[in-house]
């Protein structure tokens, strides 16, 4: 037997988790067996009364050479293939085990064996201790690779089960159906098994969703699958946790490795996220880029999936963003048309244009839902001076800006009537203390309003555009002034009556 130091003084600054010590471990076994055949081949046998678990595989010896320098690796320079590649594993985690969970660990393949120990090293006359392994090397040769770990108790044998279902292979019981399996990526649908709180999370994002990396677990999101991307590359590889825009990356950078089938299938789980747009040019957390390769991969390489889909999702509306305030105009219109028209329509971003799905806009605009507007004849400018002289008179202290007018022709129009507002710089208030945000250019009224017996209605519509100096429709400030606006009319009832009359006397 010979004691071989290793150079690593057990005053290392590193502390690892249980957790991180056993994925160590558990990766140096899956990476010489392999994902297919990790479930059959490696062999886990916990003995409680002994506190000893015994870890092996047949037929996959090495030298234990690879374990003693920093750095040297079987796996170095191969990409995509192993969960591990950097060389420091064993190391790291025999000195964690030892010094921090008092587990002693004893290794044995072909012809040798180890136990991880410590050995006193004096420098300049200091004692220190550093890692080290006893090795006996022998002249019979084994084809099983052997570890034990002792003073292991029950709570690590069940800590020791569910980190072994941190790493990828297809037996995993927290993978349900198989949705698609190749060389560098894999889909499968989540089972109903709870994934172990050990187990890494994502930072700011839960769900039963599940993130593989490098055929290990790296995170979740809120769709109930498993995605195995196992080409990608973390550029911080000590981080256990990720964050969210690195799942939108690493779901980007699948679909490279996915064929279009798959792509349809992830598309219409992520329909929640159809309609969404960035905030900003810097938004890493928006699913937009995303959807629009899903998209891509579906419309471009099979034609029969685009169709199929387009069939099973025949109800879908372009929404796009608007770039000005008359696009916002549009759409604020389009989408109160759509609430009338179509309440059933499912409203999604501008990349299901490749799908050939039509907008909003165009729809509301063949279907004569936007206001066709002209300036109000003779008798119709007589009827809305009634309005504003009313106006006027019973809210002679609420109002101060009154506008030009126009006439909505078209009776296909959404609205009765509308407001043309722009942003008032003055801050003046009325005296119910009300701010006039915006000053109101210009009303259009819809001309099937400003007919004989229908004065009330008109009158109501005209005072809800007025209002809109105060806020915008969802705004609180414009709902408690048409509050008080109906409080001042139900007492005013006589002042109204007078123009009522003069409203019949132009018919």
């Amino acid at each position: 037997m010979k004691t071989i130091p290793l150079n690593i003084m057990t005053s290392y600054p590193v502390k690892w988790t249980k957790h991180q010590v056993l994925r160590d471990i558990i990766q140096n076994f899956y990476d010489s067996i392999g994902a297919q055949k990790f479930n059959n081949n490696f062999i886990i046998n916990y003995k409680p009364n002994e506190e000893k678990i015994y870890l092996s595989i047949a037929n996959e010896g090495f030298s234990y050479k690879w374990l003693l320098h920093m750095g040297a690796s079987t796996k170095q320079n191969i990409s995509g293939k192993y969960a591990g590649s950097f060389g420091e594993g064993f190391k790291m985690a025999s000195l964690c085990a030892l010094r921090d969970y008092n587990w002693k660990i004893k290794m044995s393949s072909r012809s040798w064996s180890l136990d991880v120990c410590t050995l006193d090293t004096s420098i300049d006359g200091k004692l220190l201790q550093q890692l080290a392994y006893n090795v006996t090397e022998g002249s019979e040769h084994s084809n099983i690779t052997l570890m034990t770990i002792e003073h292991f108790t029950k709570e690590d044998a069940n800590l020791f089960n569910d980190v072994v279902l941190g790493f990828y292979f297809p037996e995993n019981t927290l993978f349900g159906k198989s949705i698609f399996e190749s060389e560098y990526a894999a889909v499968y649908e989540r089972s109903n098994k709870q994934k172990p709180e050990c187990l890494p999370s994502s930072i700011k994002v839960s769900g039963e969703g599940i993130i593989f990396i490098g055929y290990q677990i790296r995170g979740g999101f809120n769709i109930p699958l498993v995605i195995c991307n196992h080409r990608y590359k973390l550029k911080d590889r000590d981080r256990n946790n990720i964050y969210h825009g690195t799942i939108l990356d690493v779901l980007i950078d699948l679909i490279d490795y996915i064929d279009a089938k798959t792509s349809c299938y992830l598309l219409e789980k992520m329909k929640k996220y159809w309609y969404d747009y960035p905030e900003n040019n810097r938004d890493v957390d928006s699913w937009y880029s995303l959807i629009k390769k899903l998209i891509c991969k579906v419309t471009y390489f099979d034609s029969a999936i685009k169709n199929d889909f387009i069939k099973r999702h025949h109800d879908l509306v372009v929404c796009e963003r608007p770039l000005n305030q008359h696009m916002r105009n549009q759409k604020t219109q389009a989408l109160a048309w759509k609430k009338l028209y179509l309440p059933n329509a499912y409203l999604v971003q501008d990349n299901f244009y490749l799908l050939g799905y039509d907008s909003i806009i165009n729809l509301c605009e063949k279907a004569g839902g936007f206001n066709m507007t002209r300036k109000p004849n003779i008798q119709e400018k007589n009827l809305l001076k009634i309005m504003e002289n009313a106006t006027k008179e019973i809210f002679s202290d609420f109002f101060i800006y009154y506008p030009d007018y126009m006439i909505i022709e078209n009776d296909t129009s959404v609205y009765n009537g509308t407001a043309h507002i722009l942003k008032n710089k003055n801050k003046l208030y009325n005296s119910y203390g009300y701010l006039f945000s915006y000053k109101i250019e210009q009303i259009s009224i819809k001309k099937s309003s400003l007919v004989k017996d229908n004065f009330s209605k008109a009158f109501s519509t005209y005072c809800h555009e007025l209002c809109h100096c105060f806020g915008t429709d969802a705004s609180s400030s414009f709902s408690k002034a048409l509050t008080d606006i109906i409080a001042i009319i139900t007492k005013n009832t006589e002042n109204l009556q007078k123009y009522n009359r003069l409203w019949l006397e132009h018919f």
